[in-house]
């Protein structure tokens, strides 16, 4: 997916530990933890929070810079030497925001962030969908072992530009946890991956798209705020009744405040998650009515991981095009 996840994992984590309760006495080793995922997951993960770190850290660096500049160019301090120091000091503080945009032009930390979170989460959807025996690693273990590395042999082909460090490989990629829950019942996997993947991800879900809306209608806030007050003293100014140009500067934070919410895409990835959340229970709803049917499971369980890939590789696409 990803991300997110910022995702705006943005950040993407899901929690440590996903509690698996009610499962028929079912054993508390069935959990499928990060930690109990591919070593390629942790590297691609650990590469997306650094890229989305240093993108917003540098991002809100520049912006701050722009204002700061745009605040102190309104401001008139004259020197006995004829030197205007705001004028002196809007220009070092415009000067500097060059820096963090040659940086993040240079270094592009975004490509790590979205490239990153893409291949973590496609890494996280093949380790459920081989653990818990959906298409297409139904096989004997032996061909879905092998279906299962090649897959994440391609993935790591495709994003080798991302620059992640990888501390394993080959069988070692595929680790107890996924063997132990995929030898379960058919059962003991049903339970433990409407509990542990979907409600997991619902719980994200729901909660990332609240959490954006409020930041969404903040940063709005922000803008109109700030866009109401350079026009009351642009007109105060107008009638020389405030000597203070805060024209310059309230369009200047209002521009920040816009540039910031386009960053973070708060409204898109809370009516994009609002949407998936509603999808996972209609999944979680189907999947729950199974009869112990392998087959059928088998098939509806890959069902609903291309349901969660589908807003992973949304989130990717609108990245990308940003």
């Amino acid at each position: 997916m990803t991300t997110g996840l910022v995702a705006e994992k943005s950040l993407r984590t899901l929690p440590a530990i996903v509690m698996i309760v009610g499962m028929s006495g079912g054993p508390s080793d069935l959990i499928l933890t990060d930690d109990g995922l591919p070593s390629m997951f942790r590297s691609a993960d650990a590469a997306s929070l650094a890229g989305q770190s240093d993108t917003v850290r540098w991002s809100a660096l520049q912006l701050s810079m722009l204002v700061a500049g745009a605040v102190l160019g309104g401001v008139d301090i004259q020197l006995g030497n004829g030197l205007d120091l705001g004028a002196l000091i809007a220009s070092i503080a415009l000067l500097s925001s060059l820096a963090p945009a040659l940086w993040l032009t240079a270094k592009n930390p975004q490509r790590a962030w979205y490239r990153g979170r893409a291949a973590a989460e496609s890494l996280r959807t093949l380790s459920w969908k081989y653990a818990v025996r959906a298409e297409p690693f139904t096989g004997s273990e032996e061909a879905a072992s092998e279906r299962l590395l090649q897959d994440m042999s391609s993935i790591l082909r495709d994003l080798r530009d991302v620059g992640w460090l990888i501390d394993a490989g080959g069988q070692a990629e595929i680790t107890d946890q996924m063997r132990h829950l995929r030898s379960q019942p058919l059962r003991l996997r049903q339970q433990a991956y409407i509990q542990g993947r979907l409600d997991a991800e619902y719980t994200w879900y729901t909660s990332k798209a609240a959490t954006f809306t409020r930041m969404a209608r903040r940063w709005a806030a922000a803008a109109f705020i700030a866009t109401s007050l350079g026009l009351a003293g642009g007109f105060l100014r107008a009638f020389g009744l405030l000597d203070y140009d805060g024209l310059g500067c309230a369009s200047a934070i209002a521009a920040a405040a816009t540039a910031w919410t386009q960053l973070k895409q708060y409204r898109p990835l809370a009516a994009a998650y609002s949407l998936t959340a509603h999808e996972l229970l209609l999944v979680k709803a189907g999947l729950e009515t199974l009869a112990d049917d392998e087959v059928q499971w088998s098939r509806r369980c890959s069902e609903a991981e291309e349901a969660i890939s589908r807003e992973h590789t949304m989130w990717l696409a609108r990245r990308e095009a940003a």
